[in-house]
């Protein structure tokens, strides 16, 4: 068995410190002969840590299969100092295959007193946001424009591995170790991706709303900076007319139907249009109102009751609303109070655009404050349908 070292010059654009220090840290990744646990053989296993300032990495190459014992035994007497370990996918193949091996060859220790943090896992939340296929480590590697020497998938490294059991080949030693090496520093290089995962699993912070050529533009502050800014177009289902607003890409302005999405920086944006038009409260209890033809609005019972009955009939679900004149932005969450209704918009709810920004721009707190948390929650709200669709 072979052990070998190194060091990484490179430092993730992410505070990894929101795991956990740095110290109690350890990335670690497996190449193996198959997927199959229980009939295929554990050839290397490599990790990297941080010290004295800088990430380094050890591998343990296996020279045959009596080696597997050995390379597993000294893994998990190194990793002993560390609190968490940090990996790709790890929690659906690597940890499971590690422990099935600590099992087979009954050793002192194994992995289950580790923490685990899953990149895949934290990340797979922002496939639909980031418009992913595949949410592998190489295609997450390709989308952050993450370049690596190794080009070998590690199904192909197999008969590699297996001819360098016979051989000991230092070509085909160099190109096993180069994979995982690879996989390990793209790794790191990936964790800035974590800031995607950030969206879905804490909150965002409202700072401010804005208009600009009749759209909406909320913006809200993000934890950490996204490595790659991203904009996305989210079409609101309507019953017949499709929803626009005017957004800027590459300096100029165009119609795009639905809510855009837009991430740069420490920023996030959503562009919602503005609706100028006449929206409807529905009211309860319909058979309370009596619905007047003549001015095409409603009045309760208690006051119908003092009008001529050619005047009024009973109010229906279809006419049983007050109407208010005014601008208005679609949303998928209470964000104002009433909810509106726009005709021909089926059940989408609006808000009333002015009435928010008073609300926000209020010099009382409590309303204020009230007005920025239903904020958070909308944003909130968006990126849960964003993920569910």
């Amino acid at each position: 068995m072979k052990v070998i070292t190194g060091q990484f010059d490179f430092i993730p654009e992410y505070d990894l410190r929101s795991i956990c220090p740095l110290e109690e840290m350890l990335l670690f990744d497996i190449e193996t002969t198959g997927l199959k646990k229980e009939t295929t053989q554990l050839y290397l296993i490599g990790c990297a840590y941080y010290e004295e300032g800088a990430f380094h990495y050890r591998q343990y190459l296996t020279e045959n299969v009596r080696d597997e014992a050995e390379a597993l035994e000294q893994f998990l007497d190194f990793a002993k100092d560390y609190r968490v370990l940090l990996h790709f996918n790890g929690d659906g193949f690597d940890i499971p295959y590690l422990q099935y091996k600590c099992e087979y060859y009954e050793t002192d220790s194994d992995l289950s007193g580790f923490e685990s943090f899953d990149i895949y896992k934290y990340v797979r939340s922002a496939r639909n946001l980031l418009g992913l296929n595949s949410l592998s480590q190489k295609s997450l590697e390709v989308f952050l424009g993450v370049s690596r020497e190794d080009q070998l998938q590690g199904g192909l490294l197999i008969p590699v591995y297996y001819d360098y059991e016979k051989t000991w080949d230092p070509q085909k030693e160099a190109l096993l170790l180069l994979h995982n090496h690879d996989d390990l520093l793209g790794m790191l290089k990936i964790l800035p991706a974590l800031a995607y995962g950030d969206l879905f699993q804490t909150n965002v912070q409202f700072d401010h709303l804005e208009e600009t050529s009749g759209t909406a533009v909320l913006s809200y502050r993000l934890l950490h900076r996204v490595p790659r800014s991203v904009t996305r177009t989210f079409r609101i289902k309507m019953k017949s007319i499709s929803l626009c607003l005017t957004a800027e890409e590459d300096g100029k302005l165009c119609e795009t139907p639905g809510i855009v999405v837009r991430l740069t920086g420490d920023n996030l944006q959503i562009l919602l249009p503005i609706q100028e038009t006449t929206g409807r409260v529905p009211l309860e209890n319909v058979a309370d109102y009596y619905y007047l033809p003549a001015e095409d609005r409603v009045i309760h019972k208690d006051l119908a009751q003092f009008l001529d009955r050619s005047r009024k009939v009973r109010a229906t679900r279809k006419n049983c609303f007050l109407k208010k004149e005014g601008r208005f932005i679609p949303h998928i969450s209470h964000i104002s109070d009433p909810e509106f209704y726009l005709e021909d918009c089926g059940k989408i709810p609006f808000a009333d655009w002015d009435a928010l920004l008073d609300s926000l721009n209020s010099t009382e707190d409590e309303a204020c404050g009230s007005a920025q948390k239903r904020m958070d929650s909308f944003a909130r709200a968006v990126l849960h349908y964003i993920q569910a669709h």
